[in-house]
């Protein structure tokens, strides 16, 4: 995984022509800003660590989602590949699972995660189009599931301490974040996917084509505020809908 980021930085520096001084002062100024952070939380607010390991948790599971529904409708890809494994370095993205730890330690409000897709091949699914309809939700609504599990914990045990009641809170939170961002309709989300398995080959071939530039309009709707405000619209549905069910 490590190597990966190294290829990558490399890449990006060879691609550019190095670095200009003004992008390294910056970057110095950035790294020492968040260096600061790391350690003010890792000193002050050491359980941001259990955190980490809610997030890698809840990106496992929702990983294992898809590639256990996969199974049950027909396909042993994921399987074969040993991507069934509880281990995580079988699932972790470098970008997806690096970056939003680093946003975690250094104490920024938005985090966005994901894994590494599980591999499908939908010519083996069962029923056609709605196991691929099942294949590519079930990621969704296994983070749905933990977080309605977790606001059902959070009602119901008596909680003596404020850091166990937020600890289950951030459990929800991001369960909720993972699951109501992974259904924007952006390739590669599993929002496009759910859209694609509705439609007929043609649309399922234009949203797969459309992946190389997901990346892309996720920074840029990040960038100009669209996509924090999109997830924050959809995250106070799904709280509803949770409330609805448990109060």
């Amino acid at each position: 995984m490590f190597d990966e980021i190294k290829r990558y930085f490399e890449r990006l520096k060879y691609e550019n022509g190095g670095f200009p001084i003004g992008v390294k002062i910056l970057g110095i100024i950035i790294f020492v800003f968040f260096i600061y952070n790391v350690g003010f939380n890792l000193i002050f607010r050491p359980y941001i660590l259990i955190y980490i390991f809610i997030l890698i948790f809840s990106l496992l599971l929702h990983e294992l989602g898809h590639g256990y529904m996969a199974k049950l409708c027909g396909d042993n890809t994921a399987l074969y590949y040993e991507r069934l494994s509880l281990n995580p370095l079988k699932h972790l993205d470098p970008l997806g699972t690096i970056l939003p730890v680093l946003l975690i330690l250094g104490g920024f409000p938005v985090i966005m995660g994901w894994a590494k897709p599980v591999p499908v091949n939908y010519n083996y699914l069962r029923n056609g189009r709605k196991g691929e309809f099942l294949v590519v939700s079930a990621g969704v609504m296994v983070n749905f599931l933990l977080a309605l599990i977790g606001s059902i914990i959070f009602k119901y045990y008596p909680f003596t301490t404020y850091v166990g009641a937020d600890i289950v809170g951030y459990f929800i939170h991001i369960n909720i974040i993972l699951g109501v961002f992974n259904l924007i309709p952006i390739p590669p989300l599993d929002g496009s996917r759910i859209i694609a398995s509705m439609g007929d080959e043609s649309l399922r071939y234009k949203v797969f084509d459309y992946d190389k530039y997901g990346l892309i309009l996720i920074i840029f709707l990040a960038w100009t505020g669209i996509l924090g405000r999109m997830i924050y619209t959809l995250s106070k549905g799904v709280y509803f809908l949770i409330n609805l069910i448990i109060f």
